[in-house]
Protein backbone atom coordinates (compact mmCIF):
# COMPACT_ATOMS: atom_id res chain seq x y z
CA UNK A 1 0.00 0.00 0.00
CA UNK A 2 1.20 3.53 -0.71
CA UNK A 3 0.08 7.08 -0.26
CA UNK A 4 0.41 10.02 -2.62
CA UNK A 5 -0.60 13.68 -2.53
CA UNK A 6 -1.17 16.21 -5.30
CA UNK A 7 1.95 18.31 -5.86
CA UNK A 8 2.01 22.09 -5.55
CA UNK A 9 1.64 24.53 -8.42
CA UNK A 10 4.93 25.45 -10.09
CA UNK A 11 5.94 28.29 -12.37
CA UNK A 12 3.72 30.99 -10.92
CA UNK A 13 0.61 31.65 -8.87
CA UNK A 14 -2.37 29.33 -9.04
CA UNK A 15 -4.28 30.37 -12.18
CA UNK A 16 -7.77 31.75 -11.63
CA UNK A 17 -9.26 30.08 -14.70
CA UNK A 18 -10.01 26.50 -15.65
CA UNK A 19 -6.76 24.73 -16.61
CA UNK A 20 -5.81 22.41 -19.43
CA UNK A 21 -5.38 18.84 -18.16
CA UNK A 22 -2.72 16.88 -20.05
CA UNK A 23 -2.10 13.17 -19.67
CA UNK A 24 1.54 12.32 -19.00
CA UNK A 25 3.29 8.95 -18.76
CA UNK A 26 6.90 7.95 -18.15
CA UNK A 27 8.90 7.90 -21.37
CA UNK A 28 6.45 10.14 -23.22
CA UNK A 29 8.01 12.52 -25.73
CA UNK A 30 8.25 16.06 -24.28
CA UNK A 31 6.34 17.35 -27.32
CA UNK A 32 2.98 16.51 -25.75
CA UNK A 33 3.69 18.59 -22.62
CA UNK A 34 5.23 21.41 -24.70
CA UNK A 35 2.14 21.59 -26.92
CA UNK A 36 -0.22 21.47 -23.93
CA UNK A 37 1.76 24.25 -22.20
CA UNK A 38 1.61 26.38 -25.37
CA UNK A 39 -2.14 25.81 -25.54
CA UNK A 40 -2.60 26.73 -21.86
CA UNK A 41 -0.50 29.86 -22.38
CA UNK A 42 -2.58 30.87 -25.41
CA UNK A 43 -5.78 30.33 -23.41
CA UNK A 44 -4.39 32.25 -20.42
CA UNK A 45 -4.82 29.36 -18.00
CA UNK A 46 -2.75 26.86 -16.05
CA UNK A 47 -1.72 23.31 -16.85
CA UNK A 48 -2.43 20.17 -14.84
CA UNK A 49 -0.05 17.37 -15.79
CA UNK A 50 -1.81 14.15 -14.80
CA UNK A 51 -0.18 10.73 -14.60
CA UNK A 52 -2.76 7.98 -14.22
CA UNK A 53 -0.84 4.87 -13.18
CA UNK A 54 -2.71 1.88 -14.59
CA UNK A 55 -0.68 -0.62 -12.58
CA UNK A 56 -2.32 0.43 -9.29
CA UNK A 57 -5.84 0.94 -7.89
CA UNK A 58 -7.21 3.36 -5.28
CA UNK A 59 -8.32 1.78 -2.02
CA UNK A 60 -8.96 5.00 -0.10
CA UNK A 61 -8.93 8.78 -0.30
CA UNK A 62 -8.45 11.39 2.44
CA UNK A 63 -10.07 14.85 2.59
CA UNK A 64 -6.67 16.49 1.90
CA UNK A 65 -6.45 14.70 -1.46
CA UNK A 66 -4.07 11.97 -0.30
CA UNK A 67 -4.86 8.66 -1.96
CA UNK A 68 -4.02 5.20 -0.65
CA UNK A 69 -3.22 2.74 -3.42
CA UNK A 70 -2.26 -0.87 -3.96
CA UNK A 71 -0.81 -2.61 -7.01
CA UNK A 72 -2.96 -4.79 -9.25
CA UNK A 73 -0.23 -7.42 -9.01
CA UNK A 74 0.55 -8.01 -5.31
CA UNK A 75 4.00 -9.35 -6.26
CA UNK A 76 4.87 -5.88 -7.62
CA UNK A 77 4.29 -3.84 -4.44
CA UNK A 78 7.48 -1.82 -4.49
CA UNK A 79 6.71 1.55 -2.90
CA UNK A 80 10.30 2.73 -3.33
CA UNK A 81 10.14 2.09 -7.10
CA UNK A 82 6.79 3.90 -7.40
CA UNK A 83 8.01 6.86 -5.34
CA UNK A 84 11.19 7.10 -7.45
CA UNK A 85 9.09 7.03 -10.63
CA UNK A 86 6.76 9.72 -9.29
CA UNK A 87 9.68 11.95 -8.24
CA UNK A 88 11.39 11.37 -11.59
CA UNK A 89 8.21 12.40 -13.43
CA UNK A 90 8.01 15.57 -11.33
CA UNK A 91 11.69 16.38 -12.10
CA UNK A 92 11.12 15.64 -15.79
CA UNK A 93 8.15 18.01 -15.91
CA UNK A 94 10.18 20.75 -14.19
CA UNK A 95 12.81 20.43 -16.91
CA UNK A 96 10.32 20.27 -19.78
CA UNK A 97 8.34 23.25 -18.48
CA UNK A 98 11.34 25.32 -17.28
CA UNK A 99 11.25 27.64 -20.30
CA UNK A 100 7.53 28.38 -20.01
CA UNK A 101 5.69 30.84 -17.83
CA UNK A 102 2.61 28.66 -17.51
CA UNK A 103 1.69 27.77 -13.92
CA UNK A 104 1.46 23.99 -13.67
CA UNK A 105 0.59 21.22 -11.27
CA UNK A 106 1.63 17.57 -11.31
CA UNK A 107 -1.05 15.13 -10.16
CA UNK A 108 -0.45 11.40 -9.70
CA UNK A 109 -3.42 9.09 -9.48
CA UNK A 110 -4.13 5.49 -10.30
CA UNK A 111 -6.59 3.44 -12.32
CA UNK A 112 -7.76 3.39 -15.92
CA UNK A 113 -6.29 6.34 -17.84
CA UNK A 114 -9.44 7.80 -19.45
CA UNK A 115 -11.42 7.54 -16.21
CA UNK A 116 -8.57 9.05 -14.18
CA UNK A 117 -8.09 11.96 -16.57
CA UNK A 118 -11.83 12.64 -16.57
CA UNK A 119 -11.89 12.65 -12.76
CA UNK A 120 -8.94 15.06 -12.57
CA UNK A 121 -10.58 17.31 -15.18
CA UNK A 122 -13.75 17.35 -13.07
CA UNK A 123 -11.82 18.12 -9.85
CA UNK A 124 -10.09 21.08 -11.48
CA UNK A 125 -13.03 22.22 -13.63
CA UNK A 126 -10.74 21.85 -16.64
CA UNK A 127 -11.34 23.72 -19.85
CA UNK A 128 -10.24 20.70 -21.87
CA UNK A 129 -8.26 17.46 -21.73
CA UNK A 130 -5.18 16.95 -23.91
CA UNK A 131 -3.45 13.66 -24.66
CA UNK A 132 -0.81 12.37 -27.02
CA UNK A 133 -1.71 10.02 -29.84
CA UNK A 134 -0.84 6.37 -29.47
CA UNK A 135 2.73 5.25 -29.94
CA UNK A 136 4.16 4.20 -33.30
CA UNK A 137 4.79 0.58 -34.08
CA UNK A 138 3.69 -2.75 -32.72
CA UNK A 139 3.36 -1.62 -29.08
CA UNK A 140 0.96 1.17 -30.07
CA UNK A 141 -0.99 -1.14 -32.35
CA UNK A 142 -1.34 -3.79 -29.61
CA UNK A 143 -2.53 -1.20 -27.10
CA UNK A 144 -5.12 0.01 -29.61
CA UNK A 145 -6.22 -3.54 -30.40
CA UNK A 146 -6.60 -4.66 -26.78
CA UNK A 147 -8.10 -1.65 -25.07
CA UNK A 148 -8.61 1.08 -27.61
CA UNK A 149 -6.96 4.45 -27.26
CA UNK A 150 -7.29 6.75 -24.28
CA UNK A 151 -8.10 9.56 -26.72
CA UNK A 152 -10.89 7.52 -28.29
CA UNK A 153 -12.44 6.64 -24.94
CA UNK A 154 -12.26 10.27 -23.81
CA UNK A 155 -13.81 11.60 -27.01
CA UNK A 156 -16.78 9.27 -26.60
CA UNK A 157 -17.35 9.87 -22.87
CA UNK A 158 -16.45 13.51 -22.17
CA UNK A 159 -18.50 16.66 -22.18
CA UNK A 160 -15.25 18.65 -22.25
CA UNK A 161 -13.26 19.12 -25.45
CA UNK A 162 -10.46 16.61 -26.01
CA UNK A 163 -7.31 17.60 -27.90
CA UNK A 164 -5.07 14.89 -29.33
CA UNK A 165 -1.51 15.87 -30.18
CA UNK A 166 0.03 13.79 -32.98
CA UNK A 167 3.23 11.92 -32.16
CA UNK A 168 5.25 13.70 -34.83
CA UNK A 169 7.78 11.98 -37.06
CA UNK A 170 9.33 8.73 -35.82
CA UNK A 171 12.27 9.41 -33.56
CA UNK A 172 11.19 12.97 -32.75
CA UNK A 173 10.46 14.04 -29.20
Amino acid sequence: MSRSRPHHWHGGPVPPTAPVVVGVVPGQPPRVVHEAAALATALGCGLVCAWVDGSRVVIGEQPDGTITTTPLDPDQDDDDRRLRAEKEMSRHLKLVLAQTDVPWLFVYTVGEAAHGLAAIAEQHDARLIAVGARRHGLAGWMTQLIGGSVAGRLVHTQTRPVVVFPPGPRGSG
